[in-house]
């Protein structure tokens, strides 16, 4: 199952790639650092997402070729399943925009680069309907999963190129004044359009109860690892101004790195979270397919299908609590010492697993 789960984030990366690099063309030079994005990465992006997006119509075909022969159940996967239609629309798609890309100076022209994206759009879009919230809905989990996956692609792309594809500082709080509104309008639709999404999977009052299943353990992850997050978008988006305005000398690129490398978790537990079994019912999922392998280990009690998961405070999720407490401080300190971004970067990670192993003690 890892290679699905790798496959799933790859995807997300090449989508974000792609994205940013032909939104950051219709920003003026002077409102952003000098960045060059080799051509052969936009080709490997689109490449990737053709092959990163197979993986679930292989998983599929795994899973139900010994019944009726390997070439049957590949033409009825992919001739009579939403995921394998929206494969096929994605090839097509790509191999247009593959050599669309390959014939012509798409990060030279504003015309080309506009036409790219519409082709980005549409593959999103092809991705979207594929969704599970889209066989859940008519429309509205369509419409919500596609917005939630542009606002993403849109964030964490301008964050990858413009960390990555740096090549110098110059016009840094320019290029502030206008991503971090941008930023924080993207994170605010894409915890609104998430919240909204979850509901249709999971009852809001089971959220704990969802821990039982690999989908609940995955979907906890995804949200702890914002927290980190979030102190990166604090100090690369308010913090690191302020020094700017002061004239300190401060690097803020490999910040940037390290934001948009923490926020690729949250494409790994995306992915994870993507191939999991949804809980419409927690009780009948796990009378079904049982709990969770981490949870069964944490948990010392009789697992029961009807069971409710209880929190409590003891010694043990205190001091995993403060510990964690500890590390968020440690990133805001590593950047008034100026300490190397890869320090605070694993005190994110840390934080991440304090508060993870906390709550999960705290089940009582």
């Amino acid at each position: 199952m890892v290679w699905i789960y790798l496959a799933e984030s790859l995807l997300y990366l090449c989508f974000s790639l792609l994205m940013g690099a032909f939104i950051i063309q219709f920003i003026p030079d002077r409102l952003k650092p000098e960045i060059r994005i080799s051509k052969r990465l936009i080709q490997l992006a689109v490449l990737g997402i053709v092959f990163f997006s197979v993986a679930p119509v292989i998983r599929i075909i795994l899973f139900l070729y010994e019944d009726i022969g390997l070439v049957m159940t590949m033409q009825n996967v992919l001739g009579g399943f939403e995921v394998g239609k929206a494969w096929n629309i994605t090839v097509i798609l790509a191999i247009f925009f593959y050599l669309f890309i390959s014939l012509f100076p798409v990060l030279k022209s504003k015309a080309l680069s506009g036409i790219s994206l519409v082709f980005t759009f549409i593959l999103l879009l092809a991705l979207g309907w594929a969704s599970h919230a889209a066989s859940l809905t008519e429309w509205s989990g369509f419409v919500f999963h596609s917005l939630h996956f542009l606002t993403v692609t849109v964030w964490i792309g301008l964050l990858l190129i413009v960390g990555w594809c740096s090549k110098n500082q110059d016009n840094w709080l320019s290029y502030l004044r206008w991503f971090t509104p941008l930023a924080i309008g993207c994170f605010l639709t894409i915890m609104g359009t998430g919240f909204f999404l979850m509901t249709l999977v999971i009852d809001v009052n089971e959220y704990g109860d969802a821990w039982m299943l690999s989908y609940g353990q995955a979907l906890l992850v995804k949200h702890l690892t914002i927290i980190p997050v979030l102190f990166f978008a604090f100090i690369n988006g308010f913090w690191m101004k302020r020094k700017l305005q002061r004239q300190e000398p401060i690097n803020p690129i490999p910040w940037l790195k390290f934001e948009s490398i923490l926020l690729f978790f949250t494409f790994v537990s995306t992915g994870v979270l993507g191939q999991q079994e949804p809980p419409h019912s927690i009780e009948t999922t796990l009378g079904g397919s049982g709990p969770s392998a981490i949870f069964d280990y944490f948990y010392s009690g009789v697992i029961d299908p009807a069971m409710h998961v209880q929190l409590g405070f003891n010694t043990i999720n205190t001091l995993f609590f403060i510990v964690a407490l500890i590390f968020m401080w440690l990133i805001v300190y590593s950047f008034r010492k100026k300490v190397a971004a890869v320090v605070p970067f694993f005190m994110g990670m840390f934080c991440i697993l304090s508060l993870y192993f906390g709550l999960m003690a705290s089940i009582l």
